[in-house]
């Protein structure tokens, strides 16, 4: 007789509940990384309102492993409902304050990267036109009385452009 084996997946285990010093360690550390992470969008912002657009991919790496790190050491803390309740009122004030200045910073840069997008996009679309508009053919009567072009041109090369923000 065949019988099948039913394996079962482990049940997912939910981490164990942070101390309390755990917890007043990791909401200090969240202020630490969300206090770095708003510099460096702070900067970033006031590159693209310069319009210094090239400049703001020496940051990009930084930037990214901050927020990488900032939202695992969130997820963490968010998991721990009783954490956050055991924290110092003090500290519980400091830290809805960074998070309520990263969430201003955030905005200000997210509203800054999508003005330098749309600008560049407006470039683009320009450079596009003008390039389209210059191959374009134009007619003329040849001398035989029939439509014709006026003048051989030679054909633009299509560009592309890879541009991320």
């Amino acid at each position: 007789m065949n019988q099948k084996t039913i394996v079962e997946a482990p049940k997912a285990t939910s981490p164990k509940p942070l101390s309390p010093e755990a917890a007043k360690g990791a909401v200090d550390e969240l202020i630490a990384i969300a206090s770095r992470l708003i510099g460096v969008m702070e900067h970033e912002t006031a590159l693209l309102d310069q319009m210094k657009v090239s400049a703001i991919v020496a940051g990009q790496v930084d930037k990214d492993r901050l927020a990488r790190g900032f939202e695992v050491k969130l997820r963490a803390l968010a998991a721990d409902k009783q954490a956050i309740k055991a924290l110092a009122p003090a500290l519980r004030v400091e830290f809805e304050g960074a998070m309520t200045r990263f969430r201003a910073a955030m905005g200000a840069n997210e509203r800054a990267l999508r003005a330098a997008r749309e600008a560049n996009e407006r470039v683009v679309k320009s450079i596009v036109d003008a390039a389209q508009a210059q191959s374009a053919p134009r007619h003329a009567y040849s001398a035989a009385g029939t439509l014709g072009t006026a003048g051989a041109r030679e054909r633009t090369q299509p560009i592309a452009l890879d541009q991320r923000l």
